[in-house]
């Protein structure tokens, strides 16, 4: 298997887990939308579930990293 190595900054991982959880949003929002038994929802219980493990890796690594404000996932001011 071939991988990619990237540096990235604490702005662009923030950018970066941002869009991942809005990924991940859209996917749940498409297995609602068509449920789990068809096949819509359950291709989109299969990405759903890759790229959760794709998050949990990715965050093991950043935690040592990045501070915890790099983690939000919001726009919204506080």
């Amino acid at each position: 298997m071939r991988e990619l190595a990237l540096k990235i900054d604490r702005s662009t991982f923030s950018l970066l887990w941002m869009s991942l959880h809005a990924r991940e949003n859209e996917l749940l929002m498409r297995v609602e939308k068509h449920g789990e038994d068809s096949d819509e929802g359950a291709d989109a219980l299969n990405d759903l579930v890759a790229l959760r493990l794709y998050i949990n890796e990715l965050k093991e690594q950043a935690e040592k990293v990045f501070d915890a404000n790099a983690f939000i996932v919001s726009d919204e001011p506080y």
